[in-house]
């Protein structure tokens, strides 16, 4: 059919955090696919900033920035502007990126990244700061809580020192459960777009298990990259699609790409 796009007639869910699932949404939109949106995480504040502070306090003998999220950049210079810290205090510290829409959200700071990683997760991040030399260099490292431990070590292991500071939380929307159950049993579905490990295990915990879980084990989890593919295929799902770039255009080409090999 002339015109036709690339995902006509296919409908994909949409996990990600509220204010973030509209770029991914009309992306899909605009290749044709119908989309559904269930929040399955949220974000909030960390319950206690003392810690956030103390590193605030010491931003200027920092050697390096480290951010492995948008969410990590926001809730950051946030918490900088509540405790009248100017940006500018930031500028003049190297700062680091897993990716760049990470690196938009710190330009639109003042904060320029010279170099991004060749891959986009915490192991590109890794090797790119190993090429630089680690050893004696103190890192400021905000995050969420509940992340992934494997940079500090390797970068400890190396002869630096990082301090964790944890700018935010990740839960479980629990009140959308009804609402993914609800969708999972009326709409058909051909993939289930997952843009961390948080939302995948958000997801399996929510979908419903038995019967239940032998009907979404087997659409496709598109994963954004390969560490999102390896919690789904630990939670059991059998068909499982993973972007060759770790962004929100490579996720969306993986699963145009897939589509079209479908026919």
């Amino acid at each position: 059919m002339p015109g036709k796009q690339p995902l006509t007639g296919k409908t994909v869910l949409v996990t990600r955090e509220v204010s973030q699932a509209g770029a991914l949404s009309r992306s899909l939109d605009e290749r044709g696919a119908t989309t559904v949106i269930c929040p399955l995480i949220t974000f909030s504040p960390p319950s206690d900033w003392a810690p956030v502070d103390r590193c605030l306090e010491r931003l200027s003998g920092y050697d390096g920035l480290l951010f492995t999220s948008v969410n990590a950049v926001e809730y950051f210079f946030r918490r900088m502007e509540e405790r009248g810290i100017p940006p500018n205090k930031a500028q003049g510290i190297k700062a680091y990126t897993v990716g760049p829409v990470t690196s938009e959200a710190l330009a639109s700071r003042g904060i320029h990244v010279e170099r991004l990683p060749r891959q986009y997760q915490a192991e590109g991040l890794a090797s790119l700061l190993e090429q630089e030399g680690v050893q004696g260099k103190s890192f400021l490292f905000p995050r969420a809580r509940k992340a992934r431990e494997w940079l500090p070590g390797f970068l400890e292991e190396r002869g630096a020192r990082v301090d964790v500071a944890v700018v935010y939380e990740t839960r479980r929307a629990d009140e959308n459960a009804g609402r993914l159950q609800e969708i999972l049993t009326k709409e058909k579905l051909d993939y289930l777009a997952f843009t961390s490990s948080s939302t995948v295990s958000a997801f399996t915990a929510l979908a419903g298990s038995g019967p239940a879980r032998e009907g979404w084990r087997r659409i496709t989890a598109a994963c954004i990259g390969e560490i999102t593919a390896s919690t789904a295929r630990i939670e059991g799902f059998d068909r499982i699609l993973t972007a060759s770039s770790s962004t929100i255009p490579g996720l969306v080409k993986a699963i145009e790409d897939h589509a079209q090999r479908l026919g």
